[in-house]
């Protein structure tokens, strides 16, 4: 028994060893493509940092992040907390159906109230004569909410309170036009493909002179698609196909994105496809994450715009729109100071605005500028 027990001991110093010369062998990493986030750097050891333990806090969470085979044990913990612990989530993500989700909870009320308040703010400062709707897009929680037993937010209170509360907009409901299958499987977002009947109830309320139908457009398809919740989970899940939508408006729209300079920045088009095979495919739709950018229709000569405040859903929904405008304008208040807004648009006879945000991000406002 005794020597059982030097061999085990033996054996795991060896292990514990071969892990540390891994890890001082193996170079830094500066992202992790699973999880989508900067990973921890080396912290130069200084006095200051090393009396208010500055140092140990940076190098706990470097040993953490820089550890080899790093995604392999996550695998191994999030395995062990849902079939060994029996527990409900893992790090607030879980599985259900084959779909990945993200607990969206507590409920921040007052941050719906604040949400309120700076819609409020934006159209006494900008909008006046303008035709200004808004509408909110139900995270995927949202479908399971009633037959589940993890926490959810209260959608029915947020929407009450903004119903209550924003003034001078109409409030257009597209919950009722959505199910769970309209969103991808390891993604936040809902599917390009399947917005026809959101698109048509937002046509209905803002007076659009045509209806939207799939056969306008031509499906281009990625696989596999890879979304922002598949890392995150750490378990094998199946993935995603992406699908874009695509006509000839589409293709010869100009697109002035401020995320660039130089003759970069009026030579973006409207599906980035290199974004396809980089950390985020879903960023295929107007190049990701950008303050501002502005789409104008070259086969539209109305003079009809729209301003679209939006996250990043409205990605994916805005180039379906263009057929209805000369130019689209989309603000990313998550980017942008609203105070900055007049340096930035050109609010002069605009016809037409649109407040399009998640559920999530109405419960986490303070993240708007």
């Amino acid at each position: 028994m005794e020597m059982k027990n030097k061999i085990i001991t033996f054996a795991f110093l060896i292990f514990l060893l071969s892990m540390l010369a891994l890890n001082i062998i193996v170079p830094e990493k500066d992202i992790s493509e699973s999880e989508r986030r900067k990973l921890e750097k080396f912290s130069i050891l200084t006095s200051e940092t090393l009396f208010n333990r500055e140092f140990f806090n940076k190098f706990e969470k470097y040993e953490l992040d820089q550890m080899v085979f790093r995604d392999k044990f996550r695998t191994v913990k999030a395995f062990t907390e849902f079939s060994v612990l029996n527990k409900y989530d893992n790090n607030n993500i879980f599985i259900k159906n084959g779909y990945v989700f993200k607990m969206e909870y507590p409920y921040n009320q007052d941050y719906v109230h604040d949400m309120s308040k700076k819609m409020n703010t934006i159209y006494e400062t900008y909008l006046h004569g303008m035709n200004v709707y808004y509408s909110i897009i139900p995270d995927k929680n949202y479908f399971i909410k009633d037959n589940d037993k993890h926490l959810f937010i209260d959608y029915d209170n947020m929407i009450s309170i903004l119903n209550n509360e924003i003034k001078n907009m109409e409030y257009i409901d597209i919950f009722n036009c959505l199910s769970l299958e309209d969103y991808y499987k390891t993604d936040i977002h809902w599917k390009q493909e399947s917005l026809w009947k959101i698109l048509n109830v937002i046509g209905k309320r803002m007076n659009f002179s045509n209806n939207f139908n799939d056969y306008e457009y031509e499906k281009k398809v990625f696989s596999p698609f890879y979304g922002s919740y598949y890392g995150q989970a750490a378990l094998p899940v199946k993935p995603d196909v992406l699908t874009y939508l695509t006509n000839d408006i589409i293709e010869k729209a100009a697109v002035d994105n401020y995320e660039y300079t130089g003759e970069d920045r009026n030579s973006q088009k409207v599906y980035d496809t290199g974004k396809l095979k980089g950390m985020d495919s879903y960023d295929v739709f107007l190049s990701g994450a950008t303050p501002l950018i502005k789409i104008e229709n070259t086969k539209n000569s109305s003079g009809k715009e729209l301003i679209i405040f939006r996250d990043s859903f409205a990605s994916s929904l805005a180039p379906l729109l263009l057929s209805e405008y000369s130019k689209i304008t989309l603000v990313d208040l998550r980017y942008v100071n609203y105070k900055m807004l007049d340096q930035l648009v050109d609010f002069e006879n605009k016809e037409d605005v649109l407040f399009l945000y998640s559920t999530m991000i109405v419960n986490n406002s303070n993240i708007l500028k």
